[in-house]
């Protein structure tokens, strides 16, 4: 079977059909559906690529590998077509396939036809993921000491279903360094023999990338890495506080995760960060926090302001009810913040905070700082460090309530420190008044945006020349009624040449 071949008829292929294979690139879902409804003989090599709808379901010769995933699924088949596929794989000569899917994606029988196929593979080794709801299929991988040693070289590796019960029984090399390991599952029994394993007993050595998803979150503990273990990014998501319960009943403190770039929680799992013990020199790149609903956060609330360390982060976004945790996070004292976000749609998320005393939750230094909702009437309660360089400030409000607490503040009372780029957006053009800006400060530009009288309603009975910003670059006022208010500005216009000029009316 050769890619340019000319077809003369058109005939229906049965198990009595025989079709040779040499030296071709051919889809999965044409090889597979070949194996089940013919007699296949493969002479010489061929390659086993993902199926592309721009490309052919055959190509002459081999190509580069594709990032195409490969797919071994037989949903749908009958169980004489399942006999046929096996039929076919003993005849297969060793080392005639070579596998050129980045990715190979075994499902259900899939599982077992794939480690048929690993027999007679050139070596390569894809990234792969394995998901099945029968136990019997895992057992057919752990039984045979070759299926253990292929699949621990995977880089990429994704167990789901009744598949992360094989996790113990790979045996990982003591210096296996894996790229990702996602793990997932909504079924109790999946992972009740690995619950009754001991706490770190189960190896899997350096991984750049890990993600444990529903059930699969509590094996956490479970788990063991290298002393060295550096992850790129960890994340957690969980529907139910039922697959985190073991983990709540743990000491703080207590599941060793190291050094973690990117740290992403979601819903339920945001309240066993206090249970994590990371690094002591560790620098999350990011983190990321994401509750849409209280309680999401109940336990994690019941924790000492402070308390928890987080030590040194770049970026921290804050989302939803997650912004309730700020006053509990401890970041390192020398710590510089590249980017903080906090957003709230609903003002009970902010309620307590709004509680405690102004300038009581230390940030230090940000260079970008982002509040967005009911995010913005924190602000008072944030402390930045006095020489705080801030690349951009920008506040958006949208409604009244957005802005109500922060509206009672005194005049000057909130250090925002030096700006370059100042940016109020709708109602939180009229927090302008309120903010302290560094007595050097040289800022690039002050983009006010108001559309509606509403916007600038108490600004347009101040005097002129009473709002203080100190020397500004450019002035961008944006939307017609933020011209309304150029009067009550008092600032020193630096010129491109560097010239200064006193600016306003």
């Amino acid at each position: 079977m050769k890619p340019d071949m000319e077809v003369e008829t058109v005939t229906r292929l049965t198990r009595e059909t025989k079709v040779v294979l040499s030296n071709i690139a051919i889809s999965d879902i044409l090889f597979f559906k070949l194996l089940s409804r013919t007699a296949v003989e493969i002479r010489s090599k061929i390659s086993l690529v993902g199926h592309d709808d721009s490309l052919g379901c055959c190509l002459e010769g081999f190509g580069e590998r594709t990032t195409e995933q490969a797919r071994i699924c037989f949903d749908g088949y009958t169980s004489q077509e399942m006999k046929q596929v096996y039929e076919n794989i003993k005849t297969i000569p060793r080392k005639s396939i070579q596998i050129d899917a980045k990715e190979v994606h075994a499902k259900g029988d899939g599982i077992c036809v794939l480690l048929e196929l690993l027999d007679f593979a050139d070596g390569h080794i894809p990234d792969l993921s394995l998901e099945t709801s029968r136990k019997k299929y895992i057992e057919e991988i752990t039984e045979k000491e070759s299926n253990l040693g292929w699949i621990g070289k995977v880089k990429k590796l994704s167990l789901i279903g009744s598949a992360v019960e094989a996790l113990p029984r790979l045996k990982l090399h003591q210096e296996n360094k894996m790229e990702e390991l996602v793990l997932e599952t909504y079924i109790p029994g999946y992972i009740a023999e690995i619950l009754r394993m001991e706490n770190n007993s189960i190896w899997v050595g350096k991984v750049r990338k890990l993600f444990l998803k529903q059930k699969a979150i509590q094996i956490l503990h479970k788990l063991k890495f290298h002393d060295e273990n550096e992850m790129e990014e960890f994340g957690l998501d969980s529907y139910t506080t039922g697959n985190i319960a073991e983990i709540l009943q743990m000491e703080n403190n207590s599941v060793w995760i190291g050094k973690v770039k990117v740290l992403k929680l979601k819903r339920h799992t945001i309240q066993i960060l206090p249970k994590l013990r990371i690094h002591g020199e560790n620098e999350l790149k990011e983190f990321d926090l994401s509750a849409s609903n209280p309680k999401n956060i109940t336990e994690i609330l019941k924790e000492e302001n402070n308390s928890v360390w987080m030590g040194k982060v770049k970026t921290l976004k804050l989302g939803g009810y997650a912004i309730q945790i700020l006053p509990k996070l401890r970041i390192h004292g020398e710590n510089e913040v590249e980017e903080l976000e906090l957003y709230a749609q609903q003002k009970e998320i902010v309620a307590e905070i709004l509680r405690i005393e102004s300038s009581s939750i230390w940030v230090g230094k940000v260079k970008r700082l982002v509040l967005r909702g009911y995010g913005v009437g924190i602000l008072p309660k944030l402390k930045l460090h006095q020489e705080n360089m801030m690349e951009l400030f920008l506040l958006n409000a949208q409604i009244p309530e957005n802005i109500t607490e922060i509206l009672k503040e005194e005049n000057k009372s909130i250090w925002a420190g030096k700006v370059k780029r100042l940016e109020l957006k709708h109602l939180a053009v009229k927090i302008l008044p309120k903010l302290k800006l560094h007595g050097e400060n040289e800022m690039e530009e002050l983009v006010l945006d108001a559309y509606r009288s509403e916007h600038i309603t108490e600004m347009l009975e101040m005097e002129n020349k009473s709002i203080r910003v100190g020397k500004v670059r450019k002035i961008s006022l944006e939307g017609y009624y933020a011209e309304e208010i150029f009067s009550k500005l008092d600032f020193t216009e630096i010129a491109p040449d560097g010239q200064e000029e006193n600016g306003g009316v």
